[in-house]
């Protein structure tokens, strides 16, 4: 699982800083919805909605920024 990166400022850090969030590794779940007769496509739809809805984290103190 790879992750999405942006840079913010940090209230915390009180500075521009990376911001990270964890992304949805789209070619395994590819992968699986094809190995599974298409089954998979549901899990893989879960897993987009809920990394869509995970926060920003600051790469250096881990505080939570909202975009």
């Amino acid at each position: 699982m790879g992750y999405q990166e942006t840079s913010r400022f940090c209230g915390n850090c009180n500075k521009q800083v990376l911001v990270r969030k964890k992304g949805t590794s789209h070619i395994l779940h590819l992968l699986l919805t094809l190995l599974t007769g298409g089954l998979w496509l549901i899990i893989w739809i879960l897993c987009a909605i809920v990394n869509r809805m995970s926060s920003w984290r600051c790469s250096f103190c881990g505080k939570k920024i909202w975009l």
